[in-house]
């Protein structure tokens, strides 16, 4: 099987909102603002092309020819700060370890130089996941020291934010 990095899609809507579901149940590092539960697939379909169609925020997914889906990666660029877009980065279990959120990244990086309007990518990680820390570290993301940030009411985990400097950015 042969695995792709491009850019989501409307027609990705309903296999998008799958792999958030499983992505959510097989990990505990992943976390998205909306429940997917919550999310029609014509809604999320609209999303992705408005997302698109901007010069600040993308969307990239790992998809086979059958255009199954098997990672995701975003950069969402901030409402109070447009020019400094939060990175997402996620890969099925079954397919971790083969490089491709490292080639993820990577496209995220490539397109916030050369294509994004955007001057930052910024990233919040979990101490405790040290492969994807390290990961983030050796593409050039520095740490900014933050507090302990609650993910809900009974559980605390310590983050850290990271940052990275992009050298273009359209004006």
């Amino acid at each position: 099987m042969e695995l792709a990095i491009r850019l989501a899609t409307g027609a990705d809507s309903a296999a998008l909102l799958a792999l958030l579901k499983t992505l959510q149940s097989e990990s505990d590092t992943f976390c998205i603002a909306q429940d997917v539960e919550t999310i029609d697939v014509v809604s999320e379909s609209d999303n992705i092309e408005a997302l698109q169609n901007t010069l600040n925020n993308v969307m990239l997914v790992v998809a086979d020819d059958a255009d199954n889906l098997y990672g995701i990666a975003t950069a969402t660029a901030s409402l109070a700060e447009p020019t400094h877009a939060e990175v997402g980065i996620a890969v099925l279990k079954d397919y971790q370890g083969y490089g491709l959120a490292q080639a993820l990244l990577d496209e995220l990086i490539n397109w916030g130089e050369t294509y994004s309007s955007n001057d930052q990518l910024w990233l919040t990680v979990q101490k405790r996941n040290t492969v994807a820390r390290h990961i983030y570290e050796k593409f050039g993301f520095v740490y900014i020291p933050k507090q302990a940030q609650g993910v809900d009411q009974t559980t605390t985990l310590e983050t850290e934010d990271m940052v990275y400097q992009l050298k273009g950015g359209r004006e």
